[in-house]
C-alpha cells in the first residue's frame, strides 16, 4: 500500500533538516514489514537525497518549496519516490543533458554542483522538469 507525505517548506536553510526529520519518521512507519538487512543504509540514502533536493530548491529556486514522498513495500523491498517543487526556473550548472553523463566536469565545480550527481548515484530514476510554473525534481530510490 502506497503511503504519502506532503511537506510545505519555507525557502530557508533550516527547511532541509526539518524535511530530513519528517522523512525519517515517515519512512520508518511506511517501510514497516520491509525485508531488508540494510534498512539503515536505505534510510540514510533517502535522507541524503531529501537533503540534496530541498537544499537545491532553496539555493537555486525561489519562493515556496514543497516536498512530496510516496513510499511502498513491494515484495519486501522498500521504495520511495521524492518530488521537490519550487517556484524558480533553475537549471543544473552542468545542464540537464550532461547531468546524466559521466561526472567528468565535477572536478571543475567549485562551490556546489555535486548534489544532483549524488542524487543520481543513489536513485534508480531522476527527472527534472521545468514545464510547469517552477521546477520539479523527482527521484526514486530503488
Amino acid at each position: 500500500m502506497v503511503t504519502t507525505l506532503t511537506l510545505d517548506l519555507n525557502p530557508e536553510p533550516m527547511s532541509a533538516p526539518r524535511a530530513r526529520h519528517a522523512i525519517r519518521e515517515f519512512l520508518t512507519t511506511a517501510w514497516l514489514g520491509a525485508d531488508i538487512a540494510d534498512f539503515e543504509t536505505r534510510l540514510d540514502d533517502a535522507l541524503l537525497v531529501t537533503t540534496e533536493l530541498v537544499s537545491n530548491a532553496i539555493r537555486h529556486g525561489s519562493g515556496h518549496v514543497v516536498l512530496e514522498a510516496a513510499a511502498d513495500v513491494v515484495e519486501g523491498n522498500p521504495t520511495v519516490c521524492l518530488e521537490c517543487r519550487d517556484d524558480g526556473q533553475w537549471a543544473s550548472p552542468l545542464g540537464v543533458m550532461s547531468l546524466f553523463a559521466a561526472t567528468e566536469a565535477s572536478a571543475e565545480l567549485d562551490d556546489g554542483g555535486r548534489g544532483l550527481h549524488i542524487v543520481q548515484a543513489l536513485c534508480s530514476e531522476v527527472e527534472i522538469s521545468h514545464d510547469v510554473p517552477g521546477s520539479i525534481v523527482r527521484a526514486k530510490l530503488p
